[in-house]
C-alpha cells in the first residue's frame, strides 16, 4: 500500500485538474464556442479598453425575409404544369414562377360566360317586355277615347230622343205622359246603349289605370342585376385560373425551386415548391439572451458593431445597430420549433453595411455569424 500513500498528492492534483476542466467544459457548453445559438463573453476590444458589450449568435437575413411560394389559395391541391424559373435567376415582381394545370377551372369559366349569355337574354326579354307594355298602354289609350265617344253620342242620342218624345207627349195629361215616357221602347233602347257604353268605358279606364301603375321597369333592372351576377362568376372564374400561374411577390434571386412539371401539391405539402431572397439588404438578427440583454439597451441603436464570420474569426464585416426588440421571442427557424426547452431571445436587427466586401466570401442568407457589440 506504500505506492498509494505516494500517488495519493497525484491524484489529488489530478482530481482538481479534472473539476476545472469540468466547469470550463460546462461554461463553453452554456455561452458557445462557435457554433452555438448562446451569448457568449464580450471578446477583447481592439483598443485595448474594457467594453460592454456582449458577443452575441446570429442569423444573416434578407429585409425583406426570404419568400417562400406553394400551392395558391384558389385550389387544395394541384398538379404542376411548367416552371418557368431555375436556381439563380433574377426576378421581379409579377413574374412568372410556375403554373399548375387549369383545364378545371377553365371549364368552370366556360360555365359562367354561357351564364352570362341567358343573363343578357333574359335583359332583352325584359326590354322587349317593356316596350311591348309602353305600346299597350298607347293602344289602351286609344281605346279609350274610343269609349268615351261612344257614351258621348249615346247620351247625345238619347237626351234628343227623350226631347222629342216629351214635345210628343205634351198633350197627354201629365199622368199619362209620363206612363208613356217610361214605358218607352225605344228610350228603353237608348238608355240602355247609354248605360252599357258607359260600364264598358270604365271597365277600359280601369285596365289603363292597371298598366299604367304596372312596374314593368322592375323586371329590367331584376335581369340587369342577373348579369352583373353573371359576370361576377365570370371574373372570379377567371381569376382563379389567372392564380394558378404563381409570380413573385418580391424581386429578388431564386434560390431553390423544388418541382417541375407533373409534381401534384396540397394542402399538406410543407416543401415550398420556390424560395426566393428578396433584392436588398442584409441584415443579421443577432439573439440576445436574457442574461446578456441589460448590456444591449436603447444607447446600442444606432451604434457600429462587428459581424464576424462563425467559422473563420478573420472574416469580419461592419455593421450598425438598426433595431433593438422589446420583447423576449422564440428563436427564428425551425430548428427553434423542435427545441424541447424553448430558449427566448431579445432579437436586435444589424444592417451589414457590405455584405460582399471585395476579397472575403459574402454573407449569405441562413449563415450563422457572430455580432460583437463593443468592437
Amino acid at each position: 500500500m506504500g505506492w498509494l500513500r505516494k500517488a495519493r498528492p497525484v491524484l489529488v492534483v489530478g482530481g482538481g485538474l479534472l473539476v476545472v476542466g469540468s466547469l470550463l467544459g460546462a461554461r463553453l457548453l452554456t455561452h458557445g464556442s462557435g457554433g452555438g445559438s448562446a451569448a457568449a463573453d464580450p471578446a477583447p476590444p481592439a483598443n485595448g479598453k474594457a467594453g460592454s458589450g456582449p458577443v452575441v449568435f446570429g442569423t444573416v437575413d434578407s429585409d425583406p425575409p426570404p419568400v417562400s411560394h406553394g400551392l395558391p389559395p384558389v385550389i387544395q391541391s394541384g398538379e404542376v404544369a411548367e416552371v418557368f424559373v431555375k436556381p439563380g435567376d433574377e426576378v421581379r415582381v409579377g413574374q412568372k414562377l410556375y403554373r399548375f394545370e387549369t383545364r378545371h377551372l377553365e371549364a368552370g369559366v366556360k360555365r359562367a360566360e354561357a351564364a352570362v349569355g341567358g343573363a343578357r337574354a333574359n335583359v332583352r326579354k325584359a326590354k322587349a317586355f317593356e316596350d311591348q307594355h309602353r305600346t299597350s298602354i298607347l293602344t289602351q289609350e286609344q281605346k279609350l277615347k274610343a269609349y268615351d265617344l261612344r257614351v258621348k253620342l249615346t247620351d247625345e242620342g238619347l237626351s234628343v230622343y227623350e226631347a222629342n218624345l216629351r214635345a210628343q207627349l205634351a198633350t197627354q195629361t201629365a199622368e199619362k205622359a209620363k206612363e208613356l215616357f217610361e214605358t218607352n221602347d225605344r228610350r228603353f233602347e237608348l238608355r240602355t246603349a247609354h248605360l252599357t257604353a258607359v260600364e264598358e268605358r270604365n271597365a277600359e279606364k280601369l285596365k289603363l289605370d292597371e298598366m299604367r301603375t304596372a312596374d314593368v321597369g322592375a323586371g329590367v333592372e331584376q335581369a340587369e342585376e342577373g348579369v352583373k351576377e353573371a359576370q361576377a362568376a365570370v371574373d372570379q372564374a377567371r381569376l382563379m385560373v389567372e392564380l394558378c400561374t404563381v409570380v413573385a411577390r418580391e424581386a429578388g434571386t431564386v434560390e431553390r425551386v423544388s418541382v417541375g412539371p407533373g409534381d401534384v401539391l396540397g394542402v399538406s405539402t410543407r416543401t415550398p415548391a420556390v424560395v426566393l431572397v428578396p433584392a436588398g439588404r442584409r441584415v443579421v438578427r443577432a439573439e440576445v439572451e436574457a442574461e446578456f440583454a441589460h448590456r444591449v439597451g436603447p444607447d446600442k441603436k444606432g451604434r457600429a458593431v462587428l459581424v464576424i464570420d462563425n467559422s473563420d474569426p478573420k472574416l469580419t464585416y461592419p455593421g450598425v445597430v438598426k433595431e433593438i426588440g422589446q420583447a423576449f421571442l422564440p428563436k427564428r427557424g425551425a430548428e427553434a420549433a423542435f427545441a424541447p426547452n424553448e430558449t427566448r431571445v431579445l432579437e436586435v436587427e444589424v444592417e451589414v453595411a457590405d455584405p460582399a466586401p471585395p476579397g472575403k466570401p459574402p454573407l449569405r442568407v441562413g449563415q450563422r455569424v457572430k455580432v460583437n457589440f463593443n468592437p
